[in-house]
């Protein structure tokens, strides 16, 4: 079961990273860190800044993403793993991005 939610935290963290735009101020290695609220459809309904990078565009970029690639991939409803989505924290480090 925890192979099958680490999965799905890859997958929108991909889906996250294929829409974001990295602001001209970034630097490497800066990360933040986003608390998103999701429903089972895997639309998004909110999402918070729990650790700033230090730079508002970079975060303001980030949080962007996250909206632009609603709805996320979650596991089938049957699977019975959406608890584990509800509500997650996505870090986003600038060095994981293929530039």
């Amino acid at each position: 079961q925890q192979k099958e939610v680490d999965r799905y935290q890859a997958l929108i963290k991909q889906a996250i990273s294929s829409k974001w735009r990295v602001p001209f101020s970034a630097r490497k290695g800066q990360e933040c860190v986003l608390k998103l609220r999701l429903i089972p459809s895997g639309e998004v309904i909110s999402v918070e800044v729990v650790k700033s990078s230090g730079d508002t565009a970079y975060d303001r970029s980030v949080e962007a993403a996250v909206y632009k690639a609603s709805p996320l991939p979650l596991p089938p409803a049957e699977s019975g793993l959406f608890n584990e989505f509800r509500e997650i924290n996505v870090p986003f480090r600038l060095e994981s991005r293929n530039l």
